[in-house]
């Protein structure tokens, strides 16, 4: 057998004996169709193709997989209203296209967790009393941007590295000298487009990046999203997503 002759025949065995191409196509879109609606909380009319739209909409699906579903849904079209001799459509989907559909139900159905994605083990975060030097060199040896603030056990702010810079800039302008003395002096300097978002230990990849593509009232995203074991504030942080992380992220859910 040669070498393509093989490949054709794994990817034919991906089907259940005496299941046709087309209807292995069919149940697949359907379980995609079902999870969008779920998902969406959609009505029967509302189309295939404006339930992918809404979730492309709010960061839920890649380009590349918006792409995929809507080539997906033109072949469903063909299939459905094609024509057909005894009972079966006289066109049948590549295996090749069986295999791509079933990658990505298998991606959306079964989306990762940010947290297991990222495997972020050092988590580093301040009170309003911890030293300047201490954010300086958390800065300056790791390269993180953002990091959350607790008073008293619970989430109290984001500390972005442009409010360091704002806070750097008053202080020098002042007297020629950086004077604060901890990070309650720096959220001084703190804007409202610093924050971040809580979410639980089970938020998937896409619904981070939905939540790091959503704009509030201001038309801002926000910096962050810091997960902890319930997405409660006076919980640990397991991990903080942010912009840099978003290729990793996508690169979970390619197929």
């Amino acid at each position: 057998m040669s070498e393509s002759s093989a490949a054709m025949s794994e990817k034919q065995s991906t089907r259940s004996p005496g299941e046709s191409p087309a209807t292995a196509f069919l149940t697949t879109f359907n379980e995609i169709e079902g999870f969008l609606r779920e998902t969406l909380g959609a009505r029967r009319s509302d189309s295939f193709t404006w339930m992918v739209r809404q979730l492309a909409n709010r960061n839920r699906l890649t380009r590349t997989q918006t792409d995929a579903l809507r080539s997906f849904a033109d072949l469903r079209n063909a299939i459905s209203h094609g024509e057909y001799r005894g009972g079966r459509p006289i066109a049948d989907p590549r295996p090749d296209t069986i295999e791509e559909i079933r990658k990505l139900r298998n991606v959306l159905l079964a989306a990762p967790t940010a947290v297991a994605v990222l495997k972020q083990d050092r988590i580093i975060g301040f009170t309003p009393e911890s030293p300047v030097n201490d954010v300086l060199a958390a800065i300056r040896d790791t390269g993180f941007a953002q990091f959350p603030v607790y008073r008293e056990g619970n989430y109290h702010r984001l500390l972005t590295s442009r409010s360091v810079a704002r806070w750097i800039a008053h202080d020098l302008g002042v007297n020629g000298r950086i004077d604060a003395a901890n990070v309650s002096d720096i959220l001084r300097f703190a804007e409202s487009t610093d924050r971040a978002e809580l979410m639980a230990r089970t938020a998937t990849v896409p619904e981070v990046l939905e939540c790091l593509g959503s704009r509030d009232d201001t038309g801002h995203t926000p910096e962050a999203v810091i997960v902890t074991e319930n997405g409660h504030g006076d919980q640990r942080p397991l991990a903080i997503v942010v912009a840099s992380d978003i290729p990793t992220l996508l690169d979970a859910v390619s197929f």
